[in-house]
């Protein structure tokens, strides 16, 4: 069994960030949430509560009524040079409809938390999407994101971080209990902004097994003089859409009118981007770092 450390390096390309247009911080976008390429044609799966941020999002008075307020951006490794971002025009985003009750018992959302953005770009990579969860509880996955946004690439105060975060843990639950037709799983690993979208992975096969969408909240109360605060406190626990859900609507993507009608013909493709970009390496915030020799940190512990 290959191991997962040799199989993430060609599944992260696939994986991309969400951010506003606007953001407070002009070197780098603030990311809102991610997303994974699922098909070549540039259809990208998120959260359906990420499209509906977006859509909230504010917007340039130059704006046409074509375009968005946010940008997907596409990380590409450069060998011998660095990481190239690259911003993936987007065509159109949307959610999901219920279109008929299901038989049985629901015990789940009636509208699954996914949604779409479409970008003008084709030949991209793809995540493959497996079509059913095969996992059991107690087994191990991996999930990978932008946990705290752009907050988390530039944690000590500037950008030194371009790649998603790795993360694993378990399936603590499928709920509503195993069975064939889970509509969660349940994992051990915390929801931050930003992360939401983030794909599921089985680390055995690469395979993308689920989506995160929620995290559970804990409340809490804290007393004081003046009353008492109520609060929320996040958790180390995670839900997911379970493989099953994603791959029938990955599905029936061909039946949508938007999809179906778009000329990709006319898209650039990712490799021609590529070969457009020039790649900029960043100067250091910090001079360049050198041995440091005893005397100097006796010098320094004793300046204080």
């Amino acid at each position: 069994m290959e191991k997962f450390s040799k199989i993430y390096p060609t599944l992260k390309p696939s994986i991309v960030a969400i951010a506003s247009r606007l953001s407070k911080n002009p070197e780098f976008p603030d990311i809102i949430g991610t997303g994974f390429i699922a098909r070549h044609d540039g259809i990208i799966f998120t959260n359906g509560h990420v499209i509906k941020a977006i859509k909230k999002l504010p917007r340039l008075k130059s704006m046409g009524p074509e375009d968005w307020p946010i940008v997907v951006l596409y990380f590409h490794w450069v060998p011998d040079k660095g990481m190239m971002m690259i911003d993936l025009e987007v065509k159109g985003v949307g959610g999901l409809k219920r279109e008929k009750l299901v038989e049985g018992y629901n015990y789940g959302p009636d509208i699954p938390d996914l949604g779409f953005i479409h970008v003008h770009i084709k030949d991209l990579p793809t995540l493959k999407i497996a079509e059913k969860l095969e996992l059991q509880e107690g087994d191990e996955v991996m999930l990978a994101g932008f946990p705290m946004g752009t907050d988390t690439l530039r944690a000590p105060g500037w950008l030194h971080q371009l790649t998603p975060t790795l993360q694993s843990g378990i399936i603590s639950a499928i709920l509503p209990f195993s069975c064939d037709n889970p509509h969660a799983m349940l994992l051990n690993i915390m929801t931050q902004g930003g992360s939401s979208g983030s794909p599921v992975f089985n680390p055995s096969t690469g395979e993308v097994i689920g989506i995160e969408y929620a995290g559970i909240i804990e409340p809490k109360t804290l007393s004081g003089k003046s009353g008492i605060l109520i609060f929320e406190d996040n958790t180390s626990l995670t839900l997911a859409i379970p493989a099953k859900i994603i791959h029938e609507i990955y599905q029936k993507i061909d039946g949508v009118e938007e999809f179906k009608n778009a000329d990709i013909s006319k898209f650039d493709t990712i490799e021609s981007l590529i070969a457009k970009k020039e790649v900029k390496v960043s100067p250091p915030k910090t001079p360049t770092m050198r041995p440091v020799s005893p005397d100097e940190i006796l010098k320094d512990y004793y300046k204080k």
